[in-house]
């Protein structure tokens, strides 16, 4: 009967352990879940107080997009940001479809998705693009923050 208890008590030990330790990336993944929607949501702003958060400043960490094709920094990306998306249009609305990938690996996470984006122009007409955007996220003292996105749409069409 003790070696009953003492084997039903380590086995349960064991599957405590293992529960335990698959726990921090389902956490990661939950709450990344969370974050990337408010990350998209944010940029429809158009106000940098509300994007800024989300974005690791390091002088060293490249942001590429459609145009130009890196941006160095932070600095760099925000200012692209303002001049080719914010100046030009009056609105920007991105539905994420439901195909989000989380993936992580310690501190470090990324996240995939498809999305469509309908973006007014001042002068009027609404243009719809179909894309895909990639984020890399770093865990951080103050939780997850994007330290590279891409983002991307078919050339030719869909």
């Amino acid at each position: 009967m003790r070696r009953l208890l003492t084997a039903s008590l380590v086995v349960g030990l064991v599957v405590g352990c293992l529960l335990v330790a698959g726990a921090p990336g389902q956490q990661s993944e939950k709450e990344l879940r969370a974050l990337v929607p408010k990350i998209v949501a944010s940029w429809e702003t158009f106000d940098f107080a509300k994007i800024e958060p989300y974005y690791a400043a390091d002088e060293d960490l490249a942001y590429f997009d459609l145009a130009p094709l890196k941006y160095n920094n932070w600095a760099e990306y925000r200012a692209g940001a303002q001049k080719g998306l914010f100046e030009p249009n009056s609105s920007l609305k991105a539905k994420m479809n439901d195909d989000l990938r989380i993936h992580s690996h310690g501190n470090l996470a990324w996240a995939t998705f498809t999305f469509g984006a309908d973006i007014t122009s001042k002068q009027g007409p609404t243009t719809h693009l179909d894309a895909r955007w990639t984020m890399v996220l770093e865990k951080r003292a103050k939780g997850w923050i994007v330290v590279h996105e891409h983002v991307s749409a078919p050339l030719g069409g869909s």
